[in-house]
């Protein structure tokens, strides 16, 4: 008989259950199945239908709703992204180990950990962690091949010096706490907006069209040695169906009229502009417990 989605997404966790440690109070984990990730104290976090876990102490509110993880998706899937998977793919595929433990922190509903494992080489052990459950519960939904929670990013559910690779794409970081898991020769793997990213946007929104990352740059080496950055630039052109997701995802278009809006669409197809620092670093030699 066909396993339903959350009895595969059930056995997934628990083939991975030696990874985590509890949110709450930190101790190791076991799998009580058929839906159970408990602790050794007790306490316990079921499986939710979809097939993902609920690994926060209480509800939190986020501004991100469904519509902004569905437009996410499909702007992914028409390759808007592609050139930055086409950088990170080889990272992931250099480390000499017969499999991987993965983490995308800030993973949103999936799309951009989903294409990276499509396309890795390695055996790879995933997780997709963000604090947003519309996002967590689409990802879970549209792909398998990961284990997907909510999590909070300062306190990850997971075990000390187990993970490979960090990724953190265009999302809020957690240095420390992305230090304490990773394994001595683990990397981070860091995605920031760079000068001209989307700059269209800016310039046809916002009269100051400028943006530094200097400071995310300096707290990142607060915590990492940096192995490797990059800067990667393309441009894209849009139709007006992909335009429209494009300002449903971005925080540029979250306060901009309709009207506004509507009249950049007039101006479709358009060519966007992306531009990114991809950073890649290993974590300074800390006492993280």
């Amino acid at each position: 008989m066909m396993k339903s989605k959350l009895e595969q997404r059930a056995e997934r966790i628990s083939a991975a259950v030696d990874a985590f440690r509890c949110p709450i109070c930190a101790s190791p984990c076991h799998f009580v199945r058929p839906l159970t990730l408990k602790c050794e104290t007790g306490h316990a976090f079921d499986v939710a239908k979809p097939g993902y876990l609920f690994l926060l102490p209480h509800g939190v509110k986020t501004k991100y709703e469904q519509g902004l993880f569905e437009a996410r998706k499909r702007l992914i899937e028409t390759g808007f992204f592609d050139g930055l998977t086409a950088q990170i793919v080889p990272l992931i595929n250099r480390f000499n180990k017969a499999e991987i433990q993965m983490v995308d922190a800030g993973s949103g509903e999936g799309s951009h950990l989903a294409h990276l494992l499509a396309q890795s080489e390695k055996k790879v052990r995933a997780f997709g962690f963000d604090i947003a459950k519309e996002g967590v519960r689409q990802a879970a939904r549209d792909y398998g091949e990961a284990i997907w929670a909510v999590a909070d990013l300062a306190n990850m559910p997971l075990q000390t010096g187990q993970t490979d690779v960090i990724l953190n794409i265009l999302s809020p970081a957690s240095y420390q706490e992305f230090a304490r898991i990773l394994t001595d020769d683990g990397i981070l793997i860091k995605v920031m907006p760079e000068t001209n990213y989307l700059t269209e946007l800016r310039a046809f929104f916002y009269e100051e069209n400028t943006y530094s990352n200097g400071r995310v740059h300096e707290r990142f080496k607060e915590t990492f040695t940096i192995l490797h950055e990059e800067r990667i630039t393309y441009e894209r052109e849009l139709n007006r169906v992909e335009l429209t997701d494009l300002m449903e995802m971005t925080p540029l278009g979250w306060h901009i009229t309709e009207e506004k809006k509507a009249a950049l669409l007039q101006k479709t197809p358009q060519k966007i502009t992306v531009d990114y620092k991809l950073v890649v670093g290993a974590k300074h030699n800390l006492d993280l417990k």
